[in-house]
């Protein structure tokens, strides 16, 4: 019998695709209802949350990145996607390829001031604006999220 490599590559690749799967999707967020894992806060504003999918498949939500990055450094979960949204689409991005802005006028539901965007030329430009400071995922798990609180009078809680 000959074999025949040809007719392996398409059983190959439907094997491979079994194992690899793309990140999970965000969980869906009933606002008012579901409260922040850092803050105990209700989640007010769905543009301002984000959220983390546990290796579990458990969804750990926050209403604000800042609460988000915080339980991130003080808890280190392994987790298999985290999202956020994305400050001119309002639609879902993943946190680990995300850019970031923190600036005092951009309005958070606990001030910390953080606004994700899906590129890096997003926030620079954004940036070049309105001002603020660009930060990477992993800069921003490193800054001291005291520091981005303003004096209080953004805070919807």
């Amino acid at each position: 019998m000959k074999f025949r490599p040809v007719l392996l590559m398409p059983v190959l690749a439907i094997l491979l695709s079994a194992c690899s799967s793309a990140p999970s999707e965000p969980a869906e967020i009933t606002l008012n209802q579901d409260n922040c894992a850092n803050c105990n806060m209700g989640i007010a504003d769905l543009e301002s949350a984000a959220q983390l999918i546990l290796k579990s498949g458990e969804p750990v939500l926050f209403d604000d990145i800042g609460c988000m990055t915080q339980y991130l450094q003080t808890e280190k979960p392994e987790y298999e996607a985290a999202f956020v949204h994305d400050y001119l689409s309002r639609e879902w991005i993943l946190f680990d390829t995300a850019a970031f802005i923190q600036n005092i006028d951009i309005d958070s539901p606990m001030s910390y001031g953080i606004a994700a965007f899906e590129s890096l030329k997003k926030a620079e430009e954004y940036r070049k604006k309105h001002g603020g400071t660009v930060y990477s995922k992993d800069e921003l798990l490193e800054a001291d999220m005291r520091s981005f609180k303003g004096d209080g009078k953004n805070h919807s809680h």
